[in-house]
């Protein structure tokens, strides 16, 4: 699963209350807990600046997703396959539009843009 900043903060900051306590009842002083703090929150943001900019959430969802579940669909003739990606990544995957722009390289206007056409042109084989 690709990198959701939103919820890996607020595991960070419950991680922090508990260790919080436990320093307190270990007699820490509150200056010593919050320089702590302070140094954990800079390697959390570090580790998510490495995340953001050196791995690219291409090779996470398209070889994983794209490759495997597209044997059963024949779209392949109907189909050209950025928009078969796009398909299998939103319909079968699961991803946001985001991750899905972030995927195969294009802007999440586009990507939604796509998405539409896509289900209207899907609703003409129901």
């Amino acid at each position: 699963m690709p990198y959701h900043h939103r919820t890996e903060r607020k595991k960070f900051e419950a991680r922090q209350q508990t260790l919080r306590l436990v320093y307190q009842q270990a007699g820490m002083a509150e200056s010593e807990i919050h320089a702590l703090y302070h140094l954990d929150l800079q390697e959390f943001l570090g580790e998510r600046r490495y995340r953001e900019h050196t791995q690219p959430f291409a090779e996470e969802c398209c070889a994983a997703h794209c490759a495997d579940c597209t044997a059963w669909i024949d779209f392949s003739v109907l189909l050209p396959q950025k928009d078969l990606d796009i398909l299998v990544l939103y319909a079968i995957g699961g991803y946001n539009q985001a991750e899905i722009a972030a995927c195969i390289g294009i802007s999440q206007q586009s990507i939604s843009r796509k998405i539409a056409r896509l289900k209207k042109y899907l609703k003409n084989f129901e």
